[in-house]
């Protein structure tokens, strides 16, 4: 058996002798002291008094659990069920001890919790505020973990992440007015819908070239039909999980299928991502420049872009400071192939490393290749905003000027900054976030919010649409399966 103690002796020595008896003769897996039961004779003073009965009662509603005090620095436990549990215990701060009791309760262990003499030692390394914010956390994170644990694994993940982009929605259509927003439905053009879907599709083929620019300057050549089909089924999987982790789904197919090191479609990916950035800033700001005798940008707007704009210049310096550096040890003759003192894992993030920074090089700071790239990425994103331009043309009670140079530049300046939101992994494809993003734009130039929620509802709708329908095609092409690409992981293509 194993029992601790507080080192201030708060607890009276003279139940020690029950505290190790309940577990060593009586048949008790656990045992605790309690300050709370009504038997107990505890003085503390009032704040930590009443924080303590407010998070135990916490505990008890939440977590089911039987015991009036999870905190008290008095327990013992028997060796084997004590480890059985320790793996599953995350915590390993205050919310340690109530953890395992909590966990002791739901596998069934026998709890012992008997009252004690207590008295407050005067001096304590809890943090009131910090602390009782960081346990009151822990409780719900236990709550989720122990009764909803499927909503922790793959498709628990993915539930709540779309109930979190369908609740954004909800809640934007219900503060526009919901009548208002279907109305707006209702009068709508299907002829220009369908034409702004067929402009997103022909989009397609251009990833498929773009991704073919980026690994033939690596010196790798793929079919552009593969490649394209690698895209959708990729973006497939970005639109059903949250935080881009479909771009793994794209590295395991070119793993699987062309034998492409992971260093190689990692590299490609992280180049493609940051044109796709740079390509995007630049339209935000020519379109800012072109509303700007409207309407002033709200600072979260502003705010956007230059956010995105730090990316770029970030990452670039970064791959010059890194590139310079390595030239330089190059020259100094301080790389060395074989295996140093550091050992072999020292060795592979070394050569990793190196090889990244020399295959981001040739795409990326290379001219003619860096210009072949942006120009690729411009015309892919210029086909994305015009899709938003023919939706936006489909409902007739717009009432704008659909060729002006203003409209453009608001359509130009909406998309743009809705596509900057999806770099924060919210919800799975952005969804919620970018409607609120359009939404916001159009409404400042004039848009009526309901109508620009629609829109922007519309847009996102089948551009999401025709990236599943395409993803769904190129798996059945390929001969895969949507669990086995929607799983991957880094473990994964290393181990492959």
């Amino acid at each position: 058996m194993l029992c601790y103690i507080d080192v201030d002796l708060a607890t009276d020595m003279s139940y020690l002798e029950r505290l190790v008896r309940a577990v060593s003769t009586d048949g008790y897996d656990f045992a605790t002291g309690s300050r709370i039961m009504p038997e107990s004779d505890a003085e503390r003073p009032f704040k930590r008094e009443f924080a303590s009965r407010g998070y135990n009662s916490l505990v008890r509603l939440l977590l089911h659990s039987k015991l009036y005090d999870h905190q008290c620095g008095f327990k013992a436990f028997r060796r084997g069920p004590l480890f059985e549990l320790l793996d599953e215990i995350e915590n390993q701060h205050w919310f340690w001890d109530t953890e395992l009791l909590v966990r002791a309760q739901q596998r069934g262990y026998r709890v012992l919790e008997f009252p004690v003499y207590w008295r407050h030692g005067g001096s304590s390394k809890v943090n009131f505020a910090r602390d009782i914010v960081g346990m009151g956390s822990e409780v719900f994170r236990l709550w989720w973990e122990l009764f909803f644990p499927n909503l922790f694994s793959g498709k628990g993940k993915i539930f709540i992440t779309a109930f979190l982009a369908l609740l954004i929605l909800a809640l934007a259509a219900t503060f526009l007015g919901a009548s208002e927003v279907l109305d707006n439905i209702k009068q709508v053009s299907v002829g220009t819908l369908a034409l702004a879907s067929l402009v997103y599709c022909a989009s397609w083929p251009l990833r498929g070239v773009r991704f073919q620019q980026i690994l033939n300057r690596l010196g790798n050549h793929y079919g552009l039909g593969f490649l394209t089909g690698s895209i959708f089924i990729s973006q497939s999987a970005n639109v059903i999980l949250p935080a881009r982790i479909g771009d793994l789904s794209r590295m395991y197919i070119l793993k699987k299928s062309k034998d492409l090191a992971f260093t190689t479609s990692f590299s490609s990916l992280t180049v493609e991502r940051v044109f796709d950035i740079i390509a995007i800033t630049f339209i935000a700001i020519l379109a800012s420049s072109g509303v700007a005798s409207r309407f002033e940008l709200a600072s979260w707007m502003k705010s956007l872009i230059n956010f995105s704009g730090i990316i770029v210049l970030l990452f670039f310096a970064a791959l010059f400071a890194l590139s310079v550096r390595k030239s330089r040890n190059k020259k100094e003759g301080k790389e060395k192939t074989s295996t140093n003192l550091s050992g072999e894992p020292l060795s592979r993030i070394k050569e990793f490393t190196s090889t990244f920074i020399h295959q981001m090089s040739i795409v990326a700071v290379r001219p003619g290749a860096f210009l072949a790239v942006v120009a690729s990425s411009l015309l892919i994103w210029g086909m994305d905003i015009f899709t938003c331009f023919l939706v936006l043309k489909a409902f007739p009670t717009a009432g704008v000027d659909m060729s002006s140079a203003f409209t453009m530049s608001l359509i130009f300046l909406a998309v743009a900054l809705g596509n900057i939101a999806k770099t924060f992994p919210i919800t799975p494809g952005a969804i919620g976030t970018y409607e609120v993003a359009l939404t916001a734009v159009f409404g400042l130039g004039g848009i009526r919010p309901e109508l620009g929620f629609m829109v922007a509802v519309v847009d996102h709708i089948i551009k999401n649409s025709i990236t599943l329908l395409g993803g769904g095609l190129a798996l059945s092409g390929l001969g895969l399966r949507w669990r086995e690409v929607l799983s991957t992981s880094t473990d994964t293509l290393k181990g492959m």
